[in-house]
C-alpha cells in the first residue's frame, strides 16, 4: 500500500486531532484564495443541491464549453478531471512514458506518479543561488515536467524565455506544463502556444485561484487530448464541481477583487519580510511565499509555537530539491492583512 504524502491543507485533520472547529484553524499551509469560493459559485450550489440525486454526463460538456470560451482552445483539446492531481494520474498512466525529467522542486505526487506508471526519473534542480532560472533539459527524455509558476518556490518564467526553453526541447519529448497557480500571477497561460507545440500540455486547477479544493476539478489541453478519450473513465466531474465551475469563470468581478487584493498583500509581505533577522523570503508571482529560517531549529520551534495557537504552515523539508541553501524552509499562503500580521507577529520573534 502506498503511503500518504504529506501535503499541506491539513485543516481538517488538524482540528480533528485537537478537537477543534475547523474553522477555528488559520491554515497558511493551504495555498487557496483568501477571498474564499466565488458568491456566484456558493449561490449556484445552494440552488443545486439536489442534483446529487442525478447521475452526472460521462464528460462535463457544458464546462468544457465554457473552458473552450475562456481560454480559446478547441473543445476536443480539453481533458477535465477530479482536480488535477488526478489527471497527472491518468496522463501519465496512460502515455506510459519510460523515462521522464522532473524540475525541482515540485509537487509531492509527481513523483509517485512517475513511478506507479513506471518511468526511471531524472531531477533537475531550480537553485536560488541561480534564481530558479531554468536549467538545459539533457539528455532527451520521454517527459519533462515543469510547474509556473513554481510550487513551492513561487518563482516564474515569463512567456518569452519559457517559449526560448521549450524551443529547445526536442519534440519528440512531451513537455507537461502545470499551471496551477498562473491566475494569481494577472499574465496570460500558455494554452495559446498548444499549436505551436504539439508535445505540450498544460495542466490547470480550479481548486486554487477559485476555492473549491473539496469538490476536486482541473483540466489538461493539449492537442493530444483526442487520443486519450477512449481510455478515460466516465463521472469523472460530479455535477456540483460542474456547476460551480461554471459559475466561477463566469465571476469576472471576483477574479478583478482577488488579483488586487493577492497583489496588495503580496507586495506589502514582501517588504515586511525584509526587516526580519531570522527569515529570509525568496521572491514570488504567486499567492504564497517561499522562505528560509537561519536554523532547522528556528523553523521546528516557528512550527510548534504557530500550531499552538491553531495556525498552519507548510514545512517544505520533505520536498525533493529543498536542501542544501533552502534546507530550513517553509511555506505560507497569502491572506488578508489581518491575517498576514497574526503569521508575521510570530515571524518577528525568531
Amino acid at each position: 500500500m502506498a503511503s500518504v504524502l504529506n501535503h499541506g491543507g491539513r485543516a481538517l485533520a488538524f482540528a480533528r486531532e485537537r478537537n477543534l472547529d475547523y474553522r477555528d484553524v488559520l491554515d497558511f499551509s493551504a495555498n487557496i484564495n483568501p477571498l474564499g469560493p466565488s458568491p456566484k459559485a456558493i449561490a449556484a450550489l445552494q440552488e443545486s443541491l439536489d442534483t446529487i440525486a442525478v447521475y452526472p454526463e460521462e464528460m462535463p460538456t457544458r464546462f468544457v464549453r465554457c473552458l473552450s470560451n475562456e481560454l480559446g482552445a478547441p473543445a476536443d483539446h480539453i481533458l477535465t478531471g477530479n482536480g488535477a492531481t488526478e489527471l497527472i494520474y491518468f496522463w501519465l498512466r496512460t502515455t506510459r512514458p519510460q523515462s521522464a525529467t522532473l524540475i525541482v522542486p515540485a509537487f509531492m505526487e509527481y513523483r509517485r506518479a512517475l513511478e506507479s506508471a513506471g518511468a526511471a526519473v531524472t531531477v533537475t534542480a531550480l537553485r536560488p543561488e541561480d534564481h530558479f532560472r531554468l536549467p538545459i533539459i539533457q539528455p532527451v527524455s520521454d517527459v519533462v515536467i515543469l510547474t509556473n509558476p513554481n510550487n513551492p518556490t513561487g518563482a516564474y518564467v515569463p512567456p518569452e524565455p519559457l517559449l526560448d526553453w521549450l524551443g529547445q526541447i526536442s519534440g519528440s519529448t512531451q513537455i507537461l506544463l502545470d499551471e496551477a497557480f498562473i491566475e494569481f500571477t494577472g499574465q496570460p497561460s500558455m494554452v495559446r502556444y498548444i499549436g505551436k507545440f504539439p508535445n505540450l500540455w498544460v495542466l490547470r486547477s480550479m481548486t486554487k485561484f477559485y476555492a473549491i479544493p473539496g469538490l476536486r476539478l482541473g483540466y489538461l489541453v493539449g492537442e493530444g487530448v483526442p487520443s486519450l478519450t477512449q481510455s478515460r473513465e466516465p463521472w469523472q466531474v460530479n455535477n456540483l464541481a460542474e456547476i460551480a465551475g461554471i459559475a466561477s469563470l463566469a465571476d469576472r468581478s471576483y477574479q478583478e477583487a482577488t488579483l488586487q487584493l493577492v497583489q496588495r498583500e503580496r507586495i506589502w509581505l514582501w517588504k515586511q519580510l525584509q526587516g526580519l533577522a531570522h527569515v529570509r523570503g525568496f521572491p514570488t508571482a504567486a499567492n504564497f511565499f517561499f522562505a528560509r529560517c537561519d536554523t532547522h531549529r528556528m523553523l521546528d520551534e516557528l512550527i510548534a509555537a504557530l500550531a499552538e495557537q491553531h495556525i498552519l504552515i507548510r514545512d517544505c523539508r520533505g520536498i525533493e530539491g529543498v536542501d542544501g541553501s533552502c534546507g530550513s524552509c517553509f511555506r505560507f499562503a497569502i491572506k488578508k492583512r489581518e491575517e498576514n500580521m497574526r503569521l508575521l507577529n510570530y515571524l518577528r520573534r525568531i
